[in-house]
């Protein structure tokens, strides 16, 4: 039996999917909902570039009971990677029933072919090969373009969760920049998929290629660029966490590095006395760990690792922490009769009125007007 190498390159992103599934859901550590979800993705579309090969091989012949097994398994993809994108980001999400409508379209589909999988295996063949005879591939236009379409609101939707949810703008969450990275190839390779599939419908399903093998392709490098990039970024399995219980994660993060305990705590007491400085450069804006690291000549990989093992925090939240003492002191003196709220967040290092409320928030447990008001009180 002969196998071209568009096949074996998707059997192989296929049974390395669901491998990596079956390690996500019985080795790999971090949050449930990420691994589960992130689990269920990857097998669906492990699934999906599987079925695939075979549909367009011609070799499901030898399994005609999966012919068109394949279409409602399309509709799970991209809500499944979308609940995926939510779960990393949302701090403390949970699967709830109300959630399962985003799996209408795959229902929906479902029910269309269910009298189709009822028929014999024979009946099952006939079609097959009537259909691809007659059509030039097993692509239904209609199905496809609305496959299409479906993934694309699905990745908006993932854009919008990753732009509304990731740390600069989140309260209360440690999450690496690492994550961030990851994400970003992530969508990128979402993007560079649907643009293709995009292409071939403009093209009125054209290609040089049978339509239905080159969206399977696409798929197929997509599996591989999200299989590849996880290697890279373990960490992402954490999700956005919330202070209390990221610290052991940080410490398993930090498993293999090669810090003693004397250089850790050396690198740590620079950091402190570089921030507790006359100079308080913690009230720079647009202070940043590169920045940081060149004045103190440590490394940054180094001094991030030392910061969230010693502290819990990032280095954008530990910063942030000095901020909010210089506030509370500008807060309970006398000049605060003089400033506004936005004065004294710039005078603490803060770009604006936002960040500096939601990171007060976070250190404190209450807004800065609720602790001028405690303050005023005891006086």
């Amino acid at each position: 039996m002969l196998y071209s190498v568009s096949e074996l390159i998707s059997y192989f992103g296929g049974m390395l999917g669901i491998v990596l599934s079956i390690v996500l859901l019985t080795k790999a550590k971090g949050a449930a909902s990420v691994r589960i979800s992130f689990a269920s993705y990857l097998i669906t579309g492990s699934l999906m570039i599987i079925l695939g090969a075979m549909i367009y091989s011609g070799k499901i012949l030898s399994f005609p009971h999966l012919l068109r097994v394949d279409s409602p398994i399309h509709y799970l993809f991209p809500p499944l990677g979308f609940f995926f994108v939510y779960s990393v980001f949302k701090p403390g999400f949970k699967f709830r029933w109300i959630h399962l409508l985003n799996f209408l379209p795959f229902l929906l589909n479902l029910a269309e072919f269910t009298p189709f999988y009822l028929e014999d295996a024979t009946f099952k063949t006939d079609y097959y090969n009537k259909y691809v005879t007659t059509h030039g591939s097993w692509a239904m236009p209609l199905h496809m373009f609305a496959k299409t379409v479906n993934a694309l609101i699905y990745f908006g939707l993932q854009v919008f969760a990753f732009f509304r949810y990731r740390p600069k703008e989140t309260d209360n969450s440690v999450i690496p920049s690492s994550t961030v990275i990851w994400f970003w190839i992530f969508l990128a390779g979402q993007a560079i998929m649907l643009g293709g599939l995009f292409a071939d419908q403009l093209t009125s399903l054209n290609f040089d290629i049978d339509p239905y093998r080159f969206s399977i392709t696409m798929v197929t490098f997509f599996i591989y660029d999200i299989v590849l990039a996880l290697l890279f970024f373990p960490e992402m399995l954490y999700g956005n966490q919330v202070s209390p219980v990221i610290i052991p994660l940080i410490k398993e993060k930090y498993v293999w590095s090669k810090l003693t305990a004397g250089e850790k705590s050396t690198i740590m007491d620079r950091v402190t006395e570089y921030l507790m400085d006359k100079g308080k450069p913690f009230v720079n804006p647009k202070l940043s760990l590169q920045d940081a690291s060149l004045v103190l000549n440590i490394n940054p990989n180094r001094l991030s690792q030392v910061i969230n093992e010693k502290t819990g925090l990032n280095f954008k939240d530990y910063i942030n922490s000095y901020r909010v003492e210089e506030a509370k002191l500008l807060l309970s003196s006398q000049e605060f009769q003089k400033l506004t709220i936005e004065a004294i967040a710039e005078k603490a290092g803060f770009n604006s009125k936002s960040p500096f409320y939601a990171a007060f928030k976070k250190h404190t447990g209450m807004t800065p007007k609720e602790f001028v008001a405690l303050q005023f009180s005891q006086h």
